[in-house]
Order: C-alpha cells, then sequence, then structure tokens
C-alpha cells in the first residue's frame, strides 16, 4: 500500500512540475515591454521596465482586449481598467491559480516525504 502511495505522489509531483514550468509562454518584446502568455489563465500579460528606472524590477499587467500595448498608453490603459474593476479580476484569478499550484505541489512533497519516511525508514525498525 505504502508502495503505490509513493509511486502515484512521485507520478503526481512529476506532473505538477511539468505543468509549473510549461505556465508560462514568452512572446515577443520590445526593448521595454516583455509579453507573456498564461496558459493557465488563458491570458496575455505585459511586464513594464521603465527605461529611466533606478530599479530592475518591472510592473507587470493583464492585456485586455488588446494584444499589444504603446509605451506611452500604459497609464491611461491600467486607468481605465482599474476603473472598470477588470485589472483587479485578473490578478485575483491569477493569485488563485498560482495559490492553489503552490499548495498543491506543498501537499504532494510532504506526501512524498512521509510516505519515503513510513516506508523506508519504519520498515526497517520492524
Amino acid at each position: 500500500m505504502n508502495n503505490k502511495k509513493l509511486i502515484f505522489s512521485v507520478i503526481t509531483l512529476c506532473i505538477l512540475l511539468i505543468l509549473g514550468f510549461i505556465r508560462w509562454d514568452n512572446l515577443e518584446s520590445s526593448a521595454d515591454l516583455h509579453y507573456k502568455y498564461d496558459r493557465w489563465a488563458a491570458q496575455k500579460w505585459a511586464e513594464f521596465y521603465p527605461p529611466l528606472a533606478a530599479s530592475p524590477n518591472s510592473m507587470e499587467f493583464p492585456l485586455m482586449y488588446m494584444d499589444e500595448i504603446h509605451q506611452n498608453d500604459i497609464n491611461k490603459y491600467l486607468e481605465n481598467q482599474a476603473l472598470i474593476g477588470e485589472l483587479v479580476n485578473k490578478w485575483i484569478e491569477r493569485t488563485k491559480l498560482t495559490d492553489g499550484y503552490i499548495g498543491l505541489l506543498l501537499l504532494n512533497i510532504l506526501v512524498v516525504i512521509y510516505s519515503s519516511i513510513k516506508l523506508f525508514i519504519l520498515r526497517d525498525k520492524k
């Protein structure tokens, strides 16, 4: 029974890791804008790297109803999407998917560790 649980947990862990690696698809980019596609949420996102910023951090936001955005239109776009609330909904959806994935991954890792301990260490004590 413990062997089956361990094998199932390892296979599930491998599947979860593969799903994590294929979640994002990097799309075309310009100097300051990088586009990526979230396969889980079926949503295109843009990362904006301000050209004169002292920090290498980016500003990330979902693209709704468009495939590209010009650097000069970012503030107007974000204000408009924030007013109608869709920007927040997309962030919440992305966060829920990410949190669920991390929770499943951690739970699966704990099951693998527990099953391994139970199978290999406690078996030797009997």
